[in-house]
């Protein structure tokens, strides 16, 4: 059953990502009280925002097998559960959508919830989303085949935008009629912590399509080199 947080989340913009060892094993893990550690090592610090959040004023719950956390503040939205099995569960918000439940980046009158997708947004989540999942597959939870799955939801009618105060305008519309972008992705461990960079932005390059938007991978690895290292 969702939680009144997860139902809220699906009401916007969101992310979700399902990353866990191909081959199932029920304990991949074998004590729980192991599993915070490892979220919190593998843990991405990449923004101001780090991927998962992790939330040291509330404890985390376990649950049987799992321990997760759900935090809400401002803009920012998240929920993430990491099973015994090795399988990690996250939905987070698009901040972009709730700005207007935000006093540090409050709406303004041009806003409206479930209008816009940035660029360079996007492609800080998915390399966060897949680095994560490079550190996972080292871990105690990982294997050596691993499989992520990362869908964009809420995304119809939306437009592409430049999020970035060093780049241009984009030249014309860019607009999608998909309401979600599903991508799944069967990967050696080697291969994954090795292209992981590459592979997030192959897949940020495949959703841009979906706008009818073609941008060349030496351009989106040139957004990607924007970040921390």
């Amino acid at each position: 059953m969702k939680s009144a947080l997860h139902n809220k989340i699906l009401t916007r913009g969101y992310w979700q990502t399902i990353i866990r060892p191909r081959t199932f094993m029920k304990k991949h893990v074998d004590d729980i009280t192991t599993l915070f550690s490892i979220v919190e090592k593998a843990q991405v610090r990449l923004r101001g925002w780090y991927f998962p959040h992790i939330d040291y004023k509330e404890s985390y719950k376990p649950g049987f097998d799992w321990v997760g956390q759900e935090f809400e503040w401002e803009h920012h939205k998240s929920i993430w559960r990491f099973y015994q099995s090795g399988l990690f569960f996250h939905i987070a918000a698009l901040p972009l959508d709730w700005r207007d439940e935000s006093n540090l980046w409050p709406a303004d009158n041009n806003w409206k919830a479930g209008t816009l997708l940035g660029i360079g947004d996007t492609v800080a989540t998915l390399t966060e989303i897949i680095e994560f999942a490079a550190r996972l597959a080292l871990s105690e939870a990982g294997d050596d085949m691993m499989h992520i799955e990362i869908l964009a939801g809420n995304l119809q009618d939306r437009l592409l935008y430049v999020d970035s105060h060093k780049r241009w305008s984009l030249d014309g519309r860019y607009q999608t009629s998909m309401a979600k972008f599903p991508d799944e992705i069967d990967i050696e461990r080697s291969s994954l912590i090795s292209s992981s960079k590459d592979l997030a932005l192959q897949v940020a390059r495949d959703l841009f399509k979906r706008f009818r938007l073609d941008i060349e991978m030496e351009t989106l690895r040139s957004w990607q080199e924007e970040l921390r290292a």
